[in-house]
């Protein structure tokens, strides 16, 4: 092998190995934003159930044990 026809080798090898890892890269991000917005949606889905109030202003209550009842069944599974 010559001089150049290594040089092209080593940098082919170089340039799929930046390829995977950039690929990686976003692949690992892309998951990251997949869980920040289900931790999202599930944190405002339970603030708007606990800041849900009767007809006088009070705090529903059964909506708070529902919340706690969900909590401990899925600490159960």
């Amino acid at each position: 092998m010559s001089s150049y026809q290594k040089t092209k080798l080593e940098y082919e090898r170089i340039k799929e190995e930046r390829a995977r890892k950039r690929e990686e890269f976003l692949k690992d991000k892309a998951q990251r934003e997949e869980a920040l917005k289900k931790y999202k949606e599930k944190k405002i889905a339970t603030y708007q159930m606990l800041k849900r109030k009767t007809k006088k202003g009070q705090p529903n209550l059964n909506l708070h044990t529902e919340l706690l009842l969900q909590k401990i069944q899925a600490q159960r599974k």
